[in-house]
């Protein structure tokens, strides 16, 4: 049987379980590099030296070790699916090249004053819906994830807000506590949807371009105008994901477990270490990058508002005995 044919199915598979983005790497990759060199070979003519002259060659032109280990985890999964379906009863290849070492760890190039004025940029930015969506990223969700969340993965009854695996890129289901100000934030979105579609049961996507009627699909020029407007220097819309975990870990000293669960981490030993932490993990953590983000006067105002409901509950137990014995007597 041939790769093409193979791959095919494969495709046919992995389309209603996987993100559509996913779905157009996996083919760009397969019809630009894959189909040209290995489309009409029969899986059991091929061997591990085919597969590590073609990661040689491609690495040779230029492209990136990342790059490649992509490329060949398609290939990977066409061996899997061969495998399963008694097509080749082999070894999986691809799985076995050898690439150069690289690091793919991203740094950020900031000062930790800098990071905190993009991420203060963020939650001050007041252009409706961009605003809640860039605000969505502080909760350290992916772009994607966000522009193709949909009501039914919300519960805001619960603070709850869930991400089926087929839309996220761990592709493990996550739940995650919403902060009160996005569970604030989505109320509002969803009484107006409650008034588009005439009933509580809303459906389709939370946030929805208001010229096309679906969800967003670039947010560049919204992200542009939120940076010019601070006088802060282009960085990709992407980037607000390292910039959390690194203000968290590296300035708030949050321990690197719950920064993993906030971000979704799917590295296998990080996921091994949280398994069993709640959803409120997260809550915590982007809460506590919020609370860093307050200004002086925010915080004077937090603590009068604690100190009235404080006052409050003092006077209700000092007069509670009084207002007692004052309907006895009545």
């Amino acid at each position: 049987m041939t790769i093409d044919t193979i791959f095919k199915t494969y495709i046919d598979l992995k389309t209603p379980v996987l993100d559509s983005h996913v779905i157009a790497s996996y083919l760009s990759a397969y019809n630009t590099h894959i189909l040209p060199r290995f489309g009409q070979r029969e899986i059991d003519t091929l061997s591990y030296v085919d597969f590590q002259k073609f990661a040689n060659a491609l690495t040779a032109s230029g492209k990136k070790p990342k790059t490649v280990k992509n490329i060949l985890s398609v290939l990977t999964g066409i061996y899997k699916l061969a495998i399963k379906n008694d097509w080749y009863n082999g070894k999986i290849y691809p799985s076995m090249v050898e690439l150069p070492k690289f690091d793919n760890k991203f740094y950020i190039p900031f000062s930790p004053d800098l990071q905190k004025r993009y991420l203060t940029a963020i939650k001050n930015f007041d252009e409706p819906i961009y605003k809640d969506i860039f605000l969505f990223l502080l909760h350290g969700r992916r772009l994607g994830e966000v522009l193709n969340l949909k009501w039914e993965y919300l519960d805001l009854s619960s603070g709850m807000v869930y991400f089926p695996a087929a839309n996220n890129k761990s592709r493990k289901n996550l739940s995650y506590e919403l902060t009160d100000l996005l569970i604030e934030r989505l109320r509002v979105y969803q009484l107006e949807s409650f008034d588009d579609q005439g009933t509580v049961f809303v459906t389709g996507y939370v946030f929805k371009n208001p010229n096309t009627g679906t969800k967003f699909k670039d947010l560049r020029k919204a992200w542009k105008r939120l940076l010019d407007h601070a006088g802060l220097e282009y960085i990709k819309l992407h980037a607000v994901r390292h910039l959390v975990g690194s203000y968290l870990v590296n300035e708030l000293k949050l321990p690197l477990i719950e920064v993993s669960y906030m971000l979704g981490h799917s590295d296998t030993k990080i996921t091994q270490m949280y398994v069993t932490v709640k959803p409120r993990v997260a809550k915590n953590a982007t809460q506590a990058l919020f609370d860093s983000l307050k200004t002086k006067d925010e915080m004077y105002v937090e603590k009068l508002n604690d100190a009235i409901e404080l006052g409050e509950c003092i006077q209700a137990v000092l007069f509670s005995d009084k207002k007692d014995q004052d309907l006895n007597t009545v």
